[in-house]
């Protein structure tokens, strides 16, 4: 998925209705889990900079990372089943 189209999927998101709903990233289908949202690296210089020069993938130049907050605090630390058959 690029930037772009997951852009587009939520901007469909927020005009079905769904606009102040919190974001959480859905892990591990056979062990659903769920985390929050910390933030979003993209590859400029200055969060590349941040990291150890021998730890950077091939393509980081090219990806941007949505990173892992932690479990909700006011909430199951487990995903619910459908999400994973309702991703678009």
């Amino acid at each position: 998925m690029t930037v772009n189209e997951m852009i587009e999927r939520l901007q469909e998101a927020a005009d079905d209705g769904f606009g102040e709903c919190e974001v959480r990233l859905a892990f591990q289908p056979s062990w659903p889990l769920q985390f929050t949202v910390a933030g979003i690296a993209t590859p400029d210089d200055e969060s590349r900079a941040q990291g150890k020069p021998d730890e950077e993938p091939d393509d980081a130049a090219s990806v941007v990372y949505l990173v892992e907050g932690g479990h909700p605090d006011d909430d199951s630390p487990y995903a619910p089943a459908w999400a994973f058959a309702a991703a678009q």
